[in-house]
Order: structure tokens, then sequence, then C-alpha cells
């Protein structure tokens, strides 16, 4: 499944379409509104191989992450659609994407 290019017309989800499709990503969860995954690398160079795999795929599809590092090989991904003021549907298909892509495990 690819996402919505039209996010303006993308509602958040709500509480309990949420919690059902939470248990389809395994490894996110929600964490002050955003779906969150923290990936533990070797380095801080993997920490940047990872991150030019996620350009790629944001790219690809249009919907892009807020992105952290912090003790040198801790990454976290959040995803969270900032022009419908929630998560969307598109912030899941991105979460599963790389759950099924063996670039980011």
């Amino acid at each position: 499944e690819r996402c919505n290019p039209n996010i303006e017309r993308l509602p958040p989800l709500t509480r309990k379409e949420t919690l059902e499709l939470i248990r389809v990503v395994p490894g996110w969860s929600v964490v002050d509104g955003k779906l969150r995954r923290i990936y533990v690398k070797e380095s801080f160079e993997d920490c940047v191989r990872f991150l030019t795999e996620l350009d790629d795929l944001a790219k690809r599809e249009g919907h892009f992450p807020d992105v952290s590092i912090t003790k040198g090989s801790s990454l976290e991904v959040a995803w969270y659609t900032y022009k419908c003021g929630g998560i969307t549907r598109n912030d899941f298909i991105m979460a599963s994407r790389m759950n099924h892509s063996d670039r980011f495990q």
C-alpha cells in the first residue's frame, strides 16, 4: 500500500483506529501523539546509512519523519502528519514499510 498524496483530505486517526493499527506494526508505539520507534545501531556511521535509506523511502512516498540520533548510535524515527494535526494512515503505512524492509533492521 502506498501513501495517500492528498494529505489535506486525510483526517487524523481516532484513538480506536490507532489502537487497532498499532498491532500490525510491531516495535512501534504512540508517544506524545506520534508513532515512534527507536533503532539501536552499532555506530554513528550505521545511523547515517540508515538515514540515507530512510530518505530514499520518504522521497518515494512523499512523506517524511522526524528523526533524532542520540548517544551516537540510537536513532529515533517518529511519524506524524503535521498538515492533518495527528497520526494518519500514511504514518502507519510508512512504519509498516520500514518493518517489512531488510534495509531497516
